[in-house]
């Protein structure tokens, strides 16, 4: 679910405004921004099919930067580690007298 920031989501408001005529600025407040709400008011307002209705609010919304996308960083690329194994022996029989072994 996304919400959409505060500065943008009122220039946004007004461009569907514009739009469609058929949606207010009750209907949009009333889905605080949120995504799927405002492609759900196109679908019931405007009478869009709901995959019409993403594609056309996302197109619109793709202008405002509302997606934050992460920034490519240049990284180093990661060495493979070396795989370390552990060898287990048997044990030998002590040597000191005080030790008897187990039977």
């Amino acid at each position: 679910m996304t919400h959409l920031p505060g500065h943008a989501w009122q220039d946004l408001k007004k461009e569907l405004m514009e739009k469609w005529h058929e949606l207010t600025e009750n209907d949009l407040d009333s889905t605080r921004g949120n995504t799927h709400s405002i492609v759900d008011l196109l679908e019931r307002k405007v009478g869009m099919r709901i995959e019409e209705a993403s594609e056309r609010f996302a197109e619109i919304a793709s202008h405002y930067h509302l997606y934050e996308e992460p920034e490519e960083e240049d990284q180093a690329p990661v060495e493979p580690k070396e795989e370390r194994t552990m060898e287990l022996s048997p044990k030998t029989p002590s040597s000191r007298p005080d030790v008897l072994p187990k039977p």
